[in-house]
């Protein structure tokens, strides 16, 4: 009796949006519009250049995106990776060393692992943020150029930067990790490709989200700077009157 009464309708925000893109009551002629797509170098330059109020498009948002997120993985796994092998070679090379007292060794060994972490996080943070940052900024104008996204786009910004990545081993090491750069840029692109695939979204419809989504929090952010009760230290009453008076003329007498 139940599954009688029970209509597609209802059921509908189970399914994947893929198999249901629209329903009885949407209206024709209110979908999104198609906009004009401008390709080439052109297409590049539109891509990274502003826009009419100085704000970055939403590409170089991503990149930026990109930038950060990696850094922060990459600094994350340089911390871990140096500070575990500093705190070994500390009691490696300092078995046989006498201490004053145990406060002496922790304090040694915790400068130790701390300057190792910050190596670390320097070191894997500046190397990844590199890699994919390179790596997204040549995909992204590839896809600019072209006007659509392809796996073609995610292999060549793959074999580019792995092989400027190993071109100080010389000719073999540009060539391994030009090849181990197109297989990696291969494997991620075609897994952009198949998300996008079974997704109702397409890639500019994602970055527009991204974008929209930052400037949303930039405008949260100023409003709660102005009416939060963290600023309001910042604009005292006290300072007020005393900007008001520094601003009133002075008054000569005679």
């Amino acid at each position: 009796m139940f599954l009688r009464r029970l209509k597609l309708s209802h059921t509908r925000c189970f399914l994947p949006a893929y198999f249901l893109n629209k329903n009885e009551h949407d209206v024709e002629g209110t979908e999104v519009l198609e906009v004009k797509k401008v390709g080439g170098w052109q297409g590049v330059l539109n891509t990274f250049s502003p826009d009419e109020d100085g704000n970055p498009t939403p590409d170089v948002r991503a990149i930026l995106s990109t930038i950060c997120y990696s850094s922060l993985m990459g600094g994350v796994y340089g911390s871990i990776s140096y500070s575990k092998r500093a705190y070994e070679d500390f009691f490696h090379k300092n078995q046989s060393t006498l201490f004053q007292n145990q406060f002496e060794a922790k304090a040694k060994l915790q400068s130790q692992v701390t300057l190792a972490m910050a190596r670390g996080v320097f070191k894997w943070g500046t190397r990844v943020a590199l890699f994919c940052g390179c790596f997204s900024t040549i995909v992204t104008a590839v896809n600019a150029y072209t006007q659509n996204v392809t796996i073609f786009s995610y292999a060549l910004g793959g074999f580019i930067v792995g092989g400027i990545a190993r071109i100080s081993f010389g000719v073999k090491g540009f060539v391994v990790g030009s090849t181990l750069g197109t297989i990696l840029g291969f494997i991620v692109g075609g897994f952009t490709l198949l998300i996008l695939r079974f997704s109702p979204l397409t890639m500019d419809e994602i970055k527009e989200w991204q974008n929209q989504s930052q400037v949303e929090r930039d405008l949260y952010f100023i409003k709660e700077q102005k009416t939060s009760r963290i600023f309001k230290y910042d604009n005292t009453p006290e300072l007020k009157a005393h900007e008001k008076r520094l601003q009133q003329p002075e008054t000569i007498s005679d």
